[in-house]
């Protein structure tokens, strides 16, 4: 069982390994920042019903990283592997408001979670974060 744990892993970080290949600079700094993001997504989504703790704090990271994300598309850093397309650029104020959503949804996040919130509440609000990460990645995102 413990084999086949450690290969389930091994090839879970070639994979992302393999998918980063080539990245450099920009690219490879901001493709780093969505998988840690997507890391913090999933610890939140472990801890509804559990550690608010953990939701206050991953959610703070994701709405720091809301807050910070529009840096890391300067004009012309969409070379591969970079996922982004065109339309980043082409409409960079919206692209800006979707980040904007992002961070007002982790930010809001947090708070039910410091509030004490019921678990209700802390999946509805982990939810609406989800939706703010999809309503970009539709637009944005190959």
């Amino acid at each position: 069982m413990n084999r086949l744990i450690t290969a389930h892993v091994l090839i879970c970080l070639s994979t992302l390994s393999w998918a980063h290949e080539g990245a450099e600079g920009v690219v490879k700094e901001r493709m780093d920042r969505f998988k840690d993001n997507k890391a913090a997504m999933k610890a939140i989504k472990g801890n509804l019903g559990g550690d608010a703790a953990v939701i206050a704090q991953k959610a703070s990271e994701i709405e720091a990283w809301a807050h910070e994300m529009v840096n890391f598309f300067p004009e012309g850093s969409s070379q591969p592997p970079s996922e982004a397309l065109p339309a980043i650029w082409e409409a960079f104020d919206h692209f800006t408001e979707l980040a904007n959503a992002n961070a007002t949804a982790a930010a809001n996040l947090k708070t039910l979670a410091q509030s004490g919130a019921d678990t209700n509440a802390l999946t509805n609000g982990f939810k609406a974060l989800g939706k703010t990460c999809k309503d970009c990645h539709n637009d944005y995102k190959e």
